[in-house]
């Protein structure tokens, strides 16, 4: 009985340091471009499946972007970042920092009824400018 009590509470032991150490480690799922981080003062590549500590520094680089996993959610870090893992994953969250906007039929409708407001395109710009000059047929 004693034995299996002590191995009952080994095996606990064992499972909560093991859950520990695993919360503060992410693993690459994809890379795209330039991504490196800090190792012994040098910069190395990231590579697919490496596991990287919450603490490291990463460097992204121009069209380049790191998605990476902690078991249980993952995070896309975007181009030109540099940081900790730990800081810029939480700060992008599951859906890499993307903001849905919503819009109103009401204000939609309203704006497109009477007003000429908005950004002037190429197509309007042209319009006016047709406007300005004489043409000899």
């Amino acid at each position: 009985m004693k034995l299996i009590k002590t191995l009952i509470i080994g095996m606990v032991a064992f499972f909560a340091a093991a859950s520990l150490f695993a919360a503060g480690s992410y693993k690459v799922e994809r890379v795209t471009g330039k991504v490196t981080y800090e190792a012994n003062g040098e910069w190395k590549a990231v590579t697919v499946g490496q596991e990287l500590v919450a603490g490291t520094n990463i460097n992204t680089a121009l069209n380049s972007s790191l998605v990476v996993s902690d078991g249980s959610s993952s995070a896309t870090i975007k181009a030109m970042q540099k940081g900790s893992i730990e800081s810029l994953a939480s700060a992008t969250g599951s859906k890499g920092g993307l903001k849905k906007a919503t819009l109103s039929k009401n204000n939609v409708a309203k704006k497109a009824e009477g007003s000429q407001s908005g950004v002037a395109t190429a197509s309007s710009r042209a319009s006016e400018a047709k406007k300005d000059l004489e043409w000899d047929e």
